[in-house]
């Protein structure tokens, strides 16, 4: 299993949580859009680095997390 950490979006350390756009079981692939964040001047858009099937999020909706923090678990694709 791989942990979704929060990428370093450079000056900022920390940001909210908006929405999580894809759901625990759903696959993913790389690139796929994952989960938007909120900092104090823009939305960005995480995307996943991996292939496979969502298992959990850890940080929900309106969490505030600190670049580096786990945000998911997805479970690789071995097919």
């Amino acid at each position: 299993m791989s942990e979704v950490r929060l990428p370093d979006l450079g000056d900022v350390e920390m940001v909210r949580i908006v929405e999580w756009l894809k759901r625990v079981g759903d696959t993913v692939a790389i690139g796929d859009e994952l989960v938007e964040v909120e900092t104090e001047k823009t939305v960005f858009v995480v995307e996943a680095d991996r292939a496979g099937r969502l298992q959990q999020i850890v940080s929900a909706a309106n969490d505030h997390v600190r670049t580096g923090d786990v945000l998911a678990h997805i479970e690789a694709d071995d097919h």
